[in-house]
Parts: C-alpha cells; sequence; structure tokens
C-alpha cells in the first residue's frame, strides 16, 4: 500500500485540525484509531492549527474530548504562534497589544506575559457601528505598540475603524500580525463555506493601507519557527492537511511528505485545477486511510 510505504519511515506526523480530524464540532470518523496506530508504530504526533480562537490547551481538550489523548506541548495554534513572533521581534512588553480576535489569541498573550487591549478597552464600547463623529474624536493610546489580528465572529465595522486608526497612526507605529489568512472553512452537512480571519485582515489591510505578517501555515515566518523549536528533520516528517495553500503550501516550503484527505475545504475538483507544484503528494478520502491505506494523489 503506497500510504503505508510512505510513512514507513517517518518520525514525525503533523496534523492539521479544521477538516482533518473534526469539522466544526464534529469528529471525523477514523481519525482517533488513526493517530492511535501513529503512536503506537513509535510516531511523534503534533497538532498545528491556523485556528486562533483556541489556546493550545483548549485545542488538546478538543482533541481529549474527542477520545484522542493530546496535551498542549504537542499543538501549535495560530494564537500561540502570535505571541512566539513578538517574542522573536523582542516587541517590548511595556507596550499593549491591541487583539482584533477571540479569547485564545488573549490567553496566549497573555501567558507570554503580554497586556493585551481589545476595542472595548480602548473606546468603551461593543457597539458594532462606529459613526463618522464618534471616530473624528477618537484618541490614539501611545502605549499600544501591536495589533494582533485574527478576525472571528464577532468582527464588526468597529473594530475595522479601531484596528485602522492604530495601524495608521504615526503615534502608535504599531507592527501588525495575523494569525493567519484563511478564507474560512467548511461546515455544516452541505459544506457551506463560513468566511474566516482572511476576509477580515483583507479589509483591515485595505482599509489601514499596511500589509500584515501572517504568522500562520501560509506565511513565511511559521516554517523555520517550528523546525527550530520542534527540532523537526522534514525529510522524516508528514503534513495532513486540507488547505493546498497552508498546510501543502507549509509542506512543499521544506520537503515534507504531504497528505491531503478530502474531507475539508479542498475538494477534486480543486485538485485537478491546481498547477503540478500544489499538488500533494498523496491524497486520501479521509486521515482513516492513514491506518487503513488510501490512494495517491491522481
Amino acid at each position: 500500500d503506497e500510504v503505508a510505504r510512505a510513512i514507513k519511515p517517518l518520525e514525525c506526523v503533523i496534523f492539521d485540525c479544521d477538516g482533518v480530524i473534526w469539522r466544526g464540532q464534529k469528529k471525523i470518523e477514523g481519525a482517533r484509531e488513526a493517530i492511535a496506530g501513529l503512536e503506537a508504530e513509535g510516531k511523534r504526533v503534533l497538532y498545528l492549527t491556523n485556528n486562533s480562537a483556541k489556546s493550545r490547551e483548549q485545542c488538546a481538550s478538543k482533541l481529549r474530548n474527542f477520545g484522542i489523548e493530546a496535551n498542549p506541548s504537542q499543538v501549535v495554534c495560530s494564537s500561540s504562534s502570535a505571541a512566539r513572533y513578538l517574542d522573536s521581534v523582542r516587541f517590548d512588553k511595556a507596550k499593549k497589544v491591541l487583539v482584533i480576535g477571540q479569547e485564545g489569541i488573549l490567553i496566549e498573550l497573555a501567558e507570554a506575559g503580554y497586556e493585551c487591549v481589545t476595542c472595548e478597552d480602548l473606546c468603551g464600547s461593543s457597539d458594532p457601528e462606529c459613526k463618522i463623529e464618534e471616530y473624528e474624536c477618537m484618541e490614539v493610546d501611545p502605549g499600544v505598540g501591536a495589533v494582533v489580528a485574527g478576525g472571528g465572529d464577532t468582527f464588526s465595522y468597529r473594530k475595522l475603524c479601531i484596528a485602522s486608526l492604530y495601524l495608521s497612526s504615526r503615534e502608535s507605529n504599531a507592527i501588525f500580525v495575523a494569525t493567519n489568512l484563511d478564507v474560512g472553512d467548511r461546515v455544516g452537512s452541505d459544506g457551506r463555506l463560513i468566511p474566516g480571519a482572511g476576509p477580515c485582515l483583507a479589509a483591515i489591510q485595505t482599509a489601514s493601507g499596511r500589509e500584515a505578517t501572517n504568522v500562520g501555515k501560509g506565511g513565511e515566518w511559521l516554517l523555520p519557527h517550528l523546525v527550530e523549536t520542534l527540532n523537526l528533520d522534514a525529510q522524516r516528517t508528514c503534513i495532513v492537511g486540507d488547505r493546498l495553500d497552508t498546510d501543502i503550501a507549509l509542506g512543499k516550503q521544506s520537503g515534507m511528505l504531504t497528505i491531503l484527505p478530502l474531507t475539508g475545504v479542498t475538494s477534486e475538483e480543486d485538485l485537478a485545477g491546481c498547477a503540478e507544484g500544489e499538488r500533494p503528494d498523496l491524497v486520501v478520502e479521509s486521515v482513516a486511510a492513514l491506518v487503513r491505506g488510501g490512494g495517491p494523489a491522481s
């Protein structure tokens, strides 16, 4: 079996989560057994997700709820990557970080010792609207030195206004970090696409005239960081993910084996239309094929 032969010499298998192990709040059948089988063979298993809504502990907890033994040290989420990025650029911890996003970012940045503020903290209102008269009078807190954005289901015009104000203000001169630029995720029985962080970040980038540093999969910063901090041998590592532009691209950057299950955002039609250099090494119906066997990319 081609999948079994490809996996046999590997030391480490990195799994994406959304669209691979679960889809929304529903687990993908066979994922638990596949991961347990790989660990029984002595493989190191890691989890790498662009989801910034959760912290590493919260992500590990969700895995455990699906019957998969996992701890936070096995997880890299884009919220924790944002904290590591600020560490890597030696961001001044006397400065504050404006967070446009969900709880995971706030948790990871706080655990790393950064003081976080939200739009509500800065303007005293959670109203999603922002009138011109109010915007004209908004003061810029010079103590804010970074904007970390991850979108989220509470993204609003007010948050867009405040983020762009701080990113375009000379008083702030804030650095701009995106947890990821994912377009969205497939949800529901019909696989409809719900917008992700990417559209929210596109709005902020357009309004501010600034380009964010993407610290998630799909950006240039993450791979060298992973290889160094996780002590990975790319030639003996595999990445299993459902996105061509993030998971598969990350593997191609480093020469890792790439496996794409058809349970997430990428369809067989998408694969038929992609360039040869962007194609995964193997395509399987689901991660269950990692222990049952599956077919190669066509």
